[in-house]
Protein backbone atom coordinates (compact mmCIF):
# COMPACT_ATOMS: atom_id res chain seq x y z
CA UNK A 1 0.00 0.00 0.00
CA UNK A 2 1.51 3.36 -0.74
CA UNK A 3 0.54 6.61 0.79
CA UNK A 4 0.83 9.89 -1.33
CA UNK A 5 2.34 12.72 0.63
CA UNK A 6 0.93 16.01 -0.72
CA UNK A 7 1.43 19.44 0.51
CA UNK A 8 3.20 22.72 0.43
CA UNK A 9 6.46 24.12 2.48
CA UNK A 10 5.96 28.09 1.91
CA UNK A 11 9.56 29.91 2.19
CA UNK A 12 10.27 32.91 1.05
CA UNK A 13 13.92 32.92 -0.96
CA UNK A 14 15.74 34.84 -3.39
CA UNK A 15 15.83 33.50 -7.18
CA UNK A 16 16.59 33.92 -10.77
CA UNK A 17 16.42 37.87 -11.11
CA UNK A 18 13.50 39.19 -12.34
CA UNK A 19 12.60 41.45 -14.76
CA UNK A 20 13.86 45.16 -14.34
CA UNK A 21 9.81 45.68 -14.75
CA UNK A 22 8.93 43.26 -12.26
CA UNK A 23 11.60 44.57 -9.61
CA UNK A 24 10.02 48.27 -10.08
CA UNK A 25 6.13 47.15 -9.73
CA UNK A 26 6.81 44.02 -6.78
CA UNK A 27 6.37 46.40 -3.75
CA UNK A 28 2.72 47.06 -4.88
CA UNK A 29 1.19 43.22 -4.99
CA UNK A 30 -1.34 43.14 -2.69
CA UNK A 31 -2.03 40.65 0.11
CA UNK A 32 -4.82 37.95 -1.39
CA UNK A 33 -7.38 36.34 0.36
CA UNK A 34 -9.73 33.21 -1.28
CA UNK A 35 -13.17 32.89 -0.72
CA UNK A 36 -15.48 30.57 -1.78
CA UNK A 37 -17.58 31.66 -4.64
CA UNK A 38 -20.13 28.95 -4.90
CA UNK A 39 -19.25 27.32 -8.08
CA UNK A 40 -15.96 28.57 -8.15
CA UNK A 41 -13.51 30.25 -6.23
CA UNK A 42 -12.74 34.15 -5.92
CA UNK A 43 -9.67 35.84 -5.51
CA UNK A 44 -9.57 39.26 -3.64
CA UNK A 45 -7.30 41.71 -3.14
CA UNK A 46 -7.31 42.91 0.75
CA UNK A 47 -5.84 45.93 2.61
CA UNK A 48 -3.11 44.64 4.88
CA UNK A 49 -3.88 46.80 7.44
CA UNK A 50 -7.74 45.92 7.61
CA UNK A 51 -8.39 42.66 5.21
CA UNK A 52 -10.93 44.27 3.90
CA UNK A 53 -11.71 43.60 0.22
CA UNK A 54 -10.06 45.75 -2.53
CA UNK A 55 -11.81 46.40 -5.76
CA UNK A 56 -13.34 43.38 -7.74
CA UNK A 57 -12.57 39.73 -7.38
CA UNK A 58 -10.87 37.05 -9.74
CA UNK A 59 -12.68 34.05 -10.44
CA UNK A 60 -10.82 31.01 -11.02
CA UNK A 61 -11.05 27.06 -10.35
CA UNK A 62 -13.39 25.69 -7.51
CA UNK A 63 -11.25 23.39 -4.84
CA UNK A 64 -7.89 23.04 -6.92
CA UNK A 65 -4.23 22.89 -5.70
CA UNK A 66 -0.76 24.51 -5.57
CA UNK A 67 -2.03 28.32 -4.98
CA UNK A 68 1.37 29.95 -4.66
CA UNK A 69 3.02 33.42 -5.17
CA UNK A 70 5.92 34.46 -7.43
CA UNK A 71 9.29 35.08 -5.53
CA UNK A 72 9.07 38.69 -6.70
CA UNK A 73 5.62 39.03 -5.32
CA UNK A 74 3.94 39.93 -8.84
CA UNK A 75 2.02 37.14 -10.01
CA UNK A 76 -0.19 34.46 -8.95
CA UNK A 77 -0.82 30.24 -10.31
CA UNK A 78 -3.38 28.21 -9.32
CA UNK A 79 -4.06 24.91 -10.32
CA UNK A 80 -7.15 22.33 -11.32
CA UNK A 81 -5.94 18.46 -12.15
CA UNK A 82 -7.92 16.55 -14.87
CA UNK A 83 -8.79 13.33 -13.00
CA UNK A 84 -8.59 10.95 -15.80
CA UNK A 85 -9.92 8.47 -14.07
CA UNK A 86 -13.14 10.24 -14.05
CA UNK A 87 -15.48 8.92 -16.80
CA UNK A 88 -15.48 12.62 -18.38
CA UNK A 89 -11.66 12.60 -18.42
CA UNK A 90 -11.07 12.53 -22.17
CA UNK A 91 -12.78 16.26 -22.63
CA UNK A 92 -10.77 17.08 -19.89
CA UNK A 93 -7.18 18.53 -19.26
CA UNK A 94 -5.48 19.99 -16.34
CA UNK A 95 -4.88 23.22 -16.10
CA UNK A 96 -2.87 26.62 -14.50
CA UNK A 97 -4.55 29.99 -13.93
CA UNK A 98 -1.82 32.68 -13.76
CA UNK A 99 -2.72 35.86 -12.08
CA UNK A 100 -0.88 39.46 -12.38
CA UNK A 101 -0.85 40.86 -9.13
CA UNK A 102 0.27 44.44 -9.72
CA UNK A 103 -1.89 45.28 -11.92
CA UNK A 104 -4.95 42.71 -10.73
CA UNK A 105 -6.43 40.94 -14.11
CA UNK A 106 -6.06 37.15 -15.09
CA UNK A 107 -3.37 36.06 -17.67
CA UNK A 108 -5.21 33.32 -18.47
CA UNK A 109 -4.87 29.54 -18.47
CA UNK A 110 -2.70 27.06 -19.53
CA UNK A 111 -3.83 23.55 -20.25
CA UNK A 112 -0.67 21.09 -19.65
CA UNK A 113 -2.17 17.53 -20.10
CA UNK A 114 -4.42 15.08 -18.79
CA UNK A 115 -2.53 14.75 -14.54
CA UNK A 116 -4.81 14.44 -11.87
CA UNK A 117 -3.12 16.24 -9.33
CA UNK A 118 -0.57 19.29 -9.70
CA UNK A 119 1.69 20.75 -7.07
CA UNK A 120 3.20 23.87 -8.04
CA UNK A 121 6.30 25.88 -7.11
CA UNK A 122 8.11 29.16 -8.88
CA UNK A 123 11.41 28.47 -10.29
CA UNK A 124 12.20 31.90 -11.49
CA UNK A 125 9.57 34.93 -11.32
CA UNK A 126 7.95 33.92 -14.67
CA UNK A 127 8.24 29.46 -14.53
CA UNK A 128 6.03 27.52 -12.64
CA UNK A 129 6.93 23.90 -12.04
CA UNK A 130 3.89 21.84 -12.01
CA UNK A 131 4.86 18.39 -10.59
CA UNK A 132 2.39 16.00 -12.02
CA UNK A 133 0.89 12.88 -10.67
CA UNK A 134 -1.28 11.17 -13.69
CA UNK A 135 -2.46 8.48 -11.29
CA UNK A 136 -2.02 5.60 -13.79
CA UNK A 137 1.68 6.10 -15.17
CA UNK A 138 4.78 8.10 -13.92
CA UNK A 139 4.76 11.03 -12.62
CA UNK A 140 5.76 14.62 -14.57
CA UNK A 141 7.88 17.52 -13.95
CA UNK A 142 6.38 20.22 -15.87
CA UNK A 143 7.70 24.09 -16.58
CA UNK A 144 5.26 25.82 -17.95
CA UNK A 145 5.97 29.84 -18.82
CA UNK A 146 3.42 32.41 -17.23
CA UNK A 147 3.25 34.68 -20.31
CA UNK A 148 2.89 32.69 -22.55
CA UNK A 149 1.05 29.58 -20.95
CA UNK A 150 3.57 27.33 -22.82
CA UNK A 151 5.02 24.28 -21.81
CA UNK A 152 8.75 24.46 -21.79
CA UNK A 153 9.98 21.04 -21.29
CA UNK A 154 8.51 17.83 -19.31
CA UNK A 155 10.92 15.38 -17.11
CA UNK A 156 9.46 11.99 -15.35
CA UNK A 157 10.57 11.07 -12.27
CA UNK A 158 9.58 8.44 -9.51
CA UNK A 159 8.51 8.15 -6.10
CA UNK A 160 6.15 10.31 -4.49
CA UNK A 161 6.60 14.17 -4.33
CA UNK A 162 5.65 15.41 -0.99
CA UNK A 163 6.58 19.25 -0.82
CA UNK A 164 8.25 22.23 -3.10
CA UNK A 165 10.50 24.70 -1.84
CA UNK A 166 12.26 27.57 -3.54
CA UNK A 167 15.82 27.79 -3.76
CA UNK A 168 18.64 30.56 -5.48
CA UNK A 169 17.83 30.12 -8.88
CA UNK A 170 15.23 27.05 -8.87
CA UNK A 171 13.03 25.21 -6.86
CA UNK A 172 13.86 22.10 -4.92
CA UNK A 173 11.15 18.80 -5.03
CA UNK A 174 11.30 16.86 -1.92
CA UNK A 175 10.62 13.63 -3.12
CA UNK A 176 10.35 10.18 -1.14
CA UNK A 177 10.25 6.58 -2.42
CA UNK A 178 7.05 4.54 -4.56
CA UNK A 179 6.32 1.85 -2.19
CA UNK A 180 7.91 1.82 1.86
CA UNK A 181 10.47 3.57 3.77
CA UNK A 182 13.46 5.04 2.53
CA UNK A 183 16.13 7.46 1.81
CA UNK A 184 15.06 11.41 1.45
CA UNK A 185 15.71 12.61 -2.16
CA UNK A 186 15.71 16.49 -3.38
CA UNK A 187 15.31 17.16 -6.99
CA UNK A 188 17.37 20.53 -7.85
CA UNK A 189 15.06 21.78 -10.53
CA UNK A 190 16.76 25.03 -12.52
CA UNK A 191 14.23 27.61 -14.49
CA UNK A 192 15.00 25.82 -18.14
CA UNK A 193 14.46 22.49 -17.24
CA UNK A 194 17.64 20.79 -15.43
CA UNK A 195 17.19 18.58 -12.70
CA UNK A 196 19.96 17.48 -10.72
CA UNK A 197 19.52 14.67 -7.72
CA UNK A 198 20.72 14.69 -4.56
CA UNK A 199 19.82 11.65 -2.28
CA UNK A 200 20.31 11.60 1.95
CA UNK A 201 20.97 8.27 2.58
CA UNK A 202 20.67 9.49 6.51
CA UNK A 203 17.12 10.96 6.44
CA UNK A 204 13.97 8.76 6.06
CA UNK A 205 10.94 9.25 5.18
CA UNK A 206 7.82 7.32 2.96
CA UNK A 207 5.25 5.06 4.41
CA UNK A 208 5.41 1.31 6.19
CA UNK A 209 2.23 -0.08 6.70
CA UNK A 210 4.31 -3.72 8.06
CA UNK A 211 4.62 -4.10 11.75
CA UNK A 212 2.05 -1.60 13.02
CA UNK A 213 3.36 0.89 9.99
CA UNK A 214 5.17 3.86 10.20
CA UNK A 215 4.60 7.30 8.22
CA UNK A 216 7.71 9.66 8.14
CA UNK A 217 7.66 13.00 6.94
CA UNK A 218 11.14 15.17 7.48
CA UNK A 219 11.15 18.86 7.12
CA UNK A 220 13.13 21.13 4.58
CA UNK A 221 14.41 24.17 3.93
CA UNK A 222 17.14 26.35 2.99
CA UNK A 223 19.16 29.38 3.79
CA UNK A 224 18.88 31.23 0.61
CA UNK A 225 21.15 33.61 1.63
CA UNK A 226 23.89 30.82 2.31
CA UNK A 227 23.17 28.53 -0.70
CA UNK A 228 22.36 25.67 1.61
CA UNK A 229 19.37 23.24 1.92
CA UNK A 230 18.82 21.27 5.12
CA UNK A 231 17.02 18.14 6.25
CA UNK A 232 15.38 17.33 9.34
CA UNK A 233 14.81 14.02 10.05
CA UNK A 234 11.52 12.43 11.57
CA UNK A 235 12.67 10.55 14.45
CA UNK A 236 16.39 10.97 15.64
CA UNK A 237 18.32 14.64 15.76
CA UNK A 238 19.82 14.01 12.43
CA UNK A 239 20.31 17.13 9.94
CA UNK A 240 21.72 16.79 6.70
CA UNK A 241 23.08 19.79 5.05
CA UNK A 242 23.03 20.01 1.02
CA UNK A 243 25.75 22.57 -0.20
CA UNK A 244 23.36 23.54 -3.52
CA UNK A 245 25.68 24.43 -6.15
CA UNK A 246 27.94 21.36 -5.55
CA UNK A 247 24.81 18.98 -4.28
CA UNK A 248 27.68 17.69 -1.41
CA UNK A 249 26.03 16.27 1.64
CA UNK A 250 27.14 16.44 5.30
CA UNK A 251 25.41 15.31 8.48
CA UNK A 252 25.11 16.92 11.86
CA UNK A 253 23.55 15.15 14.81
CA UNK A 254 21.96 17.45 17.42
CA UNK A 255 23.40 15.70 20.42
CA UNK A 256 19.73 14.84 21.80
CA UNK A 257 18.78 11.00 22.38
CA UNK A 258 16.77 9.71 19.75
CA UNK A 259 12.90 9.89 20.20
CA UNK A 260 11.18 7.15 21.26
CA UNK A 261 7.39 5.14 21.86
CA UNK A 262 5.09 3.49 19.57
CA UNK A 263 4.45 6.05 17.03
CA UNK A 264 2.24 5.55 13.96
CA UNK A 265 2.96 8.76 11.99
CA UNK A 266 5.26 11.75 11.95
CA UNK A 267 5.61 15.04 10.49
CA UNK A 268 7.98 17.76 10.76
CA UNK A 269 8.16 21.51 9.75
CA UNK A 270 11.44 23.84 9.19
CA UNK A 271 11.55 27.32 8.23
CA UNK A 272 14.99 29.48 8.00
CA UNK A 273 14.69 32.17 10.58
CA UNK A 274 17.94 33.99 9.71
CA UNK A 275 21.35 34.39 11.42
CA UNK A 276 21.84 30.74 11.12
CA UNK A 277 18.95 29.33 12.56
CA UNK A 278 16.14 26.93 11.78
CA UNK A 279 12.79 27.15 13.37
CA UNK A 280 11.25 23.52 13.79
CA UNK A 281 7.59 22.35 14.94
CA UNK A 282 5.84 19.40 13.98
CA UNK A 283 4.11 16.30 15.44
CA UNK A 284 2.86 12.70 15.72
CA UNK A 285 -0.05 10.50 16.51
CA UNK A 286 0.23 7.64 18.49
CA UNK A 287 -1.13 4.21 17.52
CA UNK A 288 -4.51 3.35 19.11
CA UNK A 289 -4.71 1.24 21.88
CA UNK A 290 -8.23 -0.32 21.53
CA UNK A 291 -9.16 3.54 21.87
CA UNK A 292 -9.29 6.67 20.21
CA UNK A 293 -5.40 8.05 20.32
CA UNK A 294 -4.79 11.37 22.34
CA UNK A 295 -3.45 13.47 19.66
CA UNK A 296 -1.69 14.87 18.03
CA UNK A 297 1.35 15.01 20.59
CA UNK A 298 2.87 18.19 19.72
CA UNK A 299 6.67 19.14 19.19
CA UNK A 300 6.94 22.10 20.68
CA UNK A 301 8.68 24.98 19.00
CA UNK A 302 12.22 24.59 18.34
CA UNK A 303 15.29 26.61 17.34
CA UNK A 304 18.21 24.95 15.41
CA UNK A 305 21.88 26.68 15.78
CA UNK A 306 23.89 25.89 12.67
CA UNK A 307 26.95 27.00 14.18
CA UNK A 308 26.76 24.75 17.38
CA UNK A 309 24.32 22.25 16.05
CA UNK A 310 22.34 22.88 19.07
CA UNK A 311 18.64 22.44 19.33
CA UNK A 312 16.97 24.52 22.29
CA UNK A 313 13.43 24.29 23.08
CA UNK A 314 11.02 28.07 23.20
CA UNK A 315 8.13 25.81 23.94
CA UNK A 316 7.03 22.69 24.27
CA UNK A 317 3.09 22.81 23.16
CA UNK A 318 2.67 24.19 20.06
CA UNK A 319 2.81 22.47 16.38
CA UNK A 320 1.97 25.03 13.87
CA UNK A 321 4.20 28.02 13.27
CA UNK A 322 5.32 31.00 11.26
CA UNK A 323 8.49 32.75 10.93
CA UNK A 324 8.64 37.15 9.99
CA UNK A 325 10.92 38.93 11.08
CA UNK A 326 13.69 37.18 12.73
CA UNK A 327 10.54 36.02 15.24
CA UNK A 328 9.08 33.07 15.61
CA UNK A 329 4.90 33.28 15.85
CA UNK A 330 3.34 29.56 17.47
CA UNK A 331 0.47 28.24 18.44
CA UNK A 332 -0.79 24.69 19.65
CA UNK A 333 -4.28 22.87 20.31
CA UNK A 334 -4.04 19.08 21.97
CA UNK A 335 -7.32 17.51 21.17
CA UNK A 336 -7.96 14.65 24.35
CA UNK A 337 -9.81 11.00 24.53
CA UNK A 338 -12.52 10.31 26.90
CA UNK A 339 -13.83 13.65 27.29
CA UNK A 340 -10.86 15.54 28.81
CA UNK A 341 -10.90 19.25 27.82
CA UNK A 342 -8.80 20.66 24.79
CA UNK A 343 -5.89 22.42 26.02
CA UNK A 344 -4.69 25.31 23.63
CA UNK A 345 -1.58 27.43 23.92
CA UNK A 346 -3.24 30.84 22.40
CA UNK A 347 -1.01 32.60 20.24
CA UNK A 348 2.77 33.11 21.08
CA UNK A 349 5.62 35.38 19.91
CA UNK A 350 9.54 34.74 20.69
CA UNK A 351 11.95 37.33 19.38
CA UNK A 352 15.46 36.53 17.99
CA UNK A 353 17.13 35.33 21.04
CA UNK A 354 14.08 32.42 21.73
CA UNK A 355 12.79 34.55 24.69
CA UNK A 356 8.71 35.12 24.86
CA UNK A 357 8.06 38.41 23.51
CA UNK A 358 4.46 38.24 24.09
CA UNK A 359 1.20 36.27 24.64
CA UNK A 360 -2.68 36.66 23.21
CA UNK A 361 -5.55 34.67 23.39
CA UNK A 362 -4.42 32.08 25.78
CA UNK A 363 -6.23 29.24 25.98
CA UNK A 364 -8.23 29.47 22.41
CA UNK A 365 -7.32 27.68 19.44
CA UNK A 366 -5.69 30.10 16.99
CA UNK A 367 -5.05 30.07 13.08
CA UNK A 368 -1.57 31.55 11.92
CA UNK A 369 -2.53 33.43 8.69
CA UNK A 370 0.94 35.19 7.81
CA UNK A 371 2.41 38.48 8.01
CA UNK A 372 3.50 41.43 5.87
CA UNK A 373 5.57 43.96 7.16
CA UNK A 374 5.43 45.15 10.60
CA UNK A 375 1.49 43.11 10.65
CA UNK A 376 0.84 39.48 11.53
CA UNK A 377 -2.28 37.99 10.95
CA UNK A 378 -4.02 35.91 13.32
CA UNK A 379 -7.49 34.03 13.50
CA UNK A 380 -9.26 32.77 16.81
CA UNK A 381 -11.69 30.06 16.33
CA UNK A 382 -14.29 30.66 18.62
CA UNK A 383 -14.88 34.14 17.81
CA UNK A 384 -14.37 33.86 14.13
CA UNK A 385 -12.55 37.05 13.97
CA UNK A 386 -9.58 37.49 12.04
CA UNK A 387 -6.89 39.97 13.84
CA UNK A 388 -4.15 42.38 12.37
CA UNK A 389 -1.61 42.65 15.19
CA UNK A 390 1.79 44.84 15.58
CA UNK A 391 4.37 42.06 14.97
CA UNK A 392 6.92 43.52 17.89
CA UNK A 393 4.30 44.19 20.61
CA UNK A 394 1.26 42.00 19.91
CA UNK A 395 -0.94 44.73 20.10
CA UNK A 396 -4.19 44.71 18.31
CA UNK A 397 -4.52 46.93 15.29
CA UNK A 398 -7.75 45.81 13.61
CA UNK A 399 -10.45 42.82 13.74
CA UNK A 400 -12.68 41.35 11.01
CA UNK A 401 -15.57 38.77 11.35
CA UNK A 402 -15.12 36.17 9.12
CA UNK A 403 -17.29 32.80 8.14
CA UNK A 404 -16.79 29.71 10.45
CA UNK A 405 -13.71 28.65 8.27
CA UNK A 406 -10.03 29.63 9.16
CA UNK A 407 -9.74 32.31 5.68
CA UNK A 408 -7.04 31.76 3.64
CA UNK A 409 -4.50 34.40 3.41
CA UNK A 410 -1.41 34.42 0.26
CA UNK A 411 1.30 37.27 0.95
CA UNK A 412 3.88 38.26 -1.30
CA UNK A 413 7.38 37.19 -0.39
Amino acid sequence: MRLRLIGLVLGAAVLAPPSAAAQDTSADAPLVRMRDGHGSDLLFRVNPRTLQQVGRPIRTFRNGTGLSISPDGTRLAFADGAHPRHPRARRRTARIHFVNLTRWRSMGVARVGRVSWLTLGWASWDRVVAVADDGVGPQRLLWVDASTRKVLARRGYSGWAAYTLPIPGGLAVQVGPAEGVGPLRILLLDANGGVRTVTLDGIRTGANYDDGGEVLTPAVTVDPDGGRLYAVAVRGTLVAEVELATGAVSYHSLGASAAKGNVDVWWRQAVWAGDGRIALTGDHWPRPRGRLPDGPIPLGVRMIDTRSWTIDTLDPRPNTMHVAGGMVFAAGTRYFDAGERTKSTGLLAFDASGRRAWTRFRGRPVALLGSRGSLVYAWVRRKHTAYVLDRESGRTLHTIRTGIRVPFLLSPP
